[in-house]
C-alpha cells in the first residue's frame, strides 16, 4: 500500500542519510562517488515531488487553466497539472503556428507559466541537496566491462615490441553514456607511457558514434596546438573478447573533471577567472584550424549552415521529443516556431569551423589554475562557431561574466562575428532544445528497458528536468535579444 506522501518524503530522506553518513565514507573509486551523487540528486527529485507537488500543481495549474480558458473548480492535483500542461504544450503549438500575434502572445504565456514552474522547483531541489545528511542492486557502470587479463592479452597482441606488457590496474573514469571510458596502468610497455586511457564503445549509447572516429580528430588537434587535448596512440575494431565496437588509446592528462554538464551542480570555486580565460583562448584556437586538415576523418567539411539544413534540424529535434516518452514540455512548440522564425539571424552566417560539439566543465580538466585538456570528442562536428560558444555559454558564465569571455575570445583569434548577440541568442535556444531531446534519449532507454543504469535513470530525470529550465531561460532571454 502507498504511503502518505509525507511519510515517503521521510524515507527519502532517511535514504539520502544513509547514502551521505553509511555508504559514502567507505567509497573510494570516482565511480561509486559519482553514482552516490547521482542517487542523491534523483531522491532530491522524489522528496520536491513529495513535498510540494499539491502546492505547486494547484498553484500553476490553475495559471494554465486560466490561460487555456478552462474553469478550474476547487484545487489542481497533481495527475489534473500533468493533463494541463499537456493542454497547454498542446495549445501552444497551435500558437507558435498562427499568423495571429495575439494567439503567439497567449503561447508565450503558457510558456511562462512553465518557466516560472521549472524556476520554483529548481529553486526547491537546491535546498533539499543543501541540506545536511548523516547518519541497492550493483549498478552496470560501476565496474569495467573487461578484465585485466583480457585487455593484457589484446595489448600483447596489439604490440608486438611489448611482448610481456601487463596491465596492472584498470578503473572506470565516471560519466559517458555512450562510451565506457577507463584508466590504464601498464607494466612492462615499450610502445606506450605506463599510464593510458582506453575508450570503448558501449552496447547501447546516446550517440551512434564510434570510439576510433575521435583518433583521426585527436591527432589533428593535437598536432595543430593551443587546444589541450590528450595525445592518441591508435584506435582499433574491438576484439571479441572485449566486446562489440571499436577502442581508442589515448595519453593519459593530469587533472580532473572541472564540474558537470549544468554548472549550477558542479563547478570551479577557485581560479574561475584564469579558467575561463583558458577555455576561451582554447576554443578560438581549436576554430582557428583549417578545414583542409580534415580530410582524413570522418566529418564532413562541405557541409553548410542554411535556411533548409537548420529547418530540418529544429523539427529533427522537436520531432524526436514528441515522439519519446516523458512530460509534456510547453517551451518545445514556441522554441521550435522561435528558431524557425529566427533562422535569418544566422543565415547567411560566417565560415564553418571545427567543433568539440559537447563543450562544458563536465568535459574539461583542470589542474590547480590549468586547463590541462577538453576530453569527450564523440560529438564533435563542424559548423558555425557561435553554435559552439552559445553551448558554451553555462560553462563560461559559471567561470566569469559572458562580456569578459567573449572578450577573451576575440582577443585569442576567435571571430568577433561569432560572438554577435543575437546569434548567440539563437544557438542558445538550439543548444537547449538538442539538450532536451538528448536527455529524452536517455529517459526512454531507461523506460523501455534498452538501457537501464543509474546514469541512463538520471539522465531521464535530473538531467532532463534541467534540460527543460534551460530552454525555458534561453527562451525567455532571447525574447530579449529579438
Amino acid at each position: 500500500m502507498r504511503q502518505p506522501a509525507d511519510d515517503r518524503a521521510r524515507y527519502y530522506r532517511q535514504l539520502r542519510a544513509t547514502v551521505s553518513g553509511v555508504f559514502l565514507p567507505e567509497l573510494t573509486s570516482a565511480t561509486a562517488i559519482d553514482a552516490a551523487a547521482l542517487v542523491d540528486r534523483i531522491l532530491a527529485e522524489f522528496i520536491v515531488e513529495e513535498e510540494a507537488a499539491v502546492d505547486l500543481s494547484d498553484r500553476f495549474g490553475k495559471e494554465f487553466s486560466a490561460l487555456l480558458g478552462e474553469r478550474e473548480v476547487g484545487p489542481v492535483s497533481p495527475e489534473r497539472f500533468h493533463e494541463l500542461r499537456r493542454l497547454a504544450a498542446h495549445a501552444a503549438a497551435v500558437d507558435a503556428d498562427s499568423d495571429d500575434p495575439g494567439r503567439r502572445h497567449e503561447g508565450w504565456e503558457l510558456v511562462d507559466v512553465e518557466r516560472r514552474f521549472l524556476e520554483d522547483v529548481d529553486g526547491l531541489r537546491r535546498a533539499v541537496l543543501a541540506e545536511h545528511t548523516s547518519g541497492g542492486e550493483p549498478d552496470t557502470l560501476t565496474e569495467c566491462s573487461i578484465t585485466r587479463q583480457q585487455l593484457t592479452e589484446y595489448l600483447r597482441r596489439r604490440l608486438p615490441a611489448s611482448p610481456d606488457v601487463a596491465v596492472t590496474a584498470l578503473t572506470v573514469v565516471p560519466g559517458g553514456r555512450s562510451k565506457e571510458t577507463m584508466l590504464v596502468a601498464l607494466d612492462k610497455a615499450i610502445d606506450l607511457p605506463p599510464h593510458v586511457i582506453l575508450r570503448k564503445d558501449r552496447p547501447v549509447g546516446v550517440l551512434p558514434t564510434k570510439a576510433s572516429d575521435e583518433y583521426a580528430l585527436l591527432r589533428v588537434v593535437h598536432a595543430h596546438g593551443g587546444v589541450p587535448v590528450p595525445e592518441p596512440f591508435f584506435a582499433d575494431d574491438t576484439p571479441e573478447e572485449l566486446g562489440e565496437g571499436t577502442l581508442l588509446v589515448m595519453s593519459r592528462v593530469e587533472g580532473h573533471k572541472a564540474g558537470e554538464f549544468f554548472p549550477d551542480l558542479a563547478a570551479p570555486t577557485a581560479h574561475q577567472d584564469a579558467l575561463g580565460r583558458q577555455l576561451a583562448a582554447a576554443l578560438a584556437h581549436l576554430h582557428s584550424i583549417p578545414l583542409a586538415r580534415l580530410v582524413e576523418t570522418r566529418l564532413d567539411t562541405s557541409q553548410e549552415v542554411t535556411e533548409a539544413s537548420l529547418t530540418a534540424a529544429v523539427e529533427g529535434m522537436a520531432g524526436r521529443i514528441g515522439q519519446l516518452s516523458g512530460p509534456a514540455i510547453v517551451a518545445v512548440p514556441l522554441a521550435r516556431r522561435w528558431l524557425l522564425d529566427h533562422i535569418g539571424d544566422v543565415v547567411p552566417g560566417g565560415a564553418a569551423c571545427l567543433l568539440q560539439g559537447d563543450v562544458g566543465l563536465h568535459n574539461t580538466l583542470v589542474e590547480g589554475d590549468r586547463l590541462t585538456a577538453l576530453v569527450d570528442w564523440e560529438a564533435a562536428t563542424v559548423g558555425p562557431p557561435a553554435r559552439e560558444l552559445a553551448a558554451a555559454w553555462p560553462a563560461a558564465t559559471a567561470l566569469m561574466s559572458w562580456d569578459a569571455f567573449t572578450d577573451a575570445y576575440v582577443a585569442a583569434g576567435g571571430s568577433a562575428v561569432a560572438i554577435e548577440p543575437r546569434a548567440i541568442a539563437y544557438y542558445r535556444v538550439f543548444f537547449a532544445l538538442g539538450a532536451c531531446m538528448s536527455s529524452r534519449v536517455g529517459g526512454d532507454l531507461f523506460r523501455t528497458g534498452a538501457k537501464r543504469d543509474l546514469l541512463t535513470a538520471h539522465s531521464g530525470l535530473d538531467a532532463h528536468f534541467r534540460a527543460q529550465r534551460n530552454l525555458a531561460r534561453a527562451l525567455h532571454d532571447a525574447l530579449g535579444e529579438a
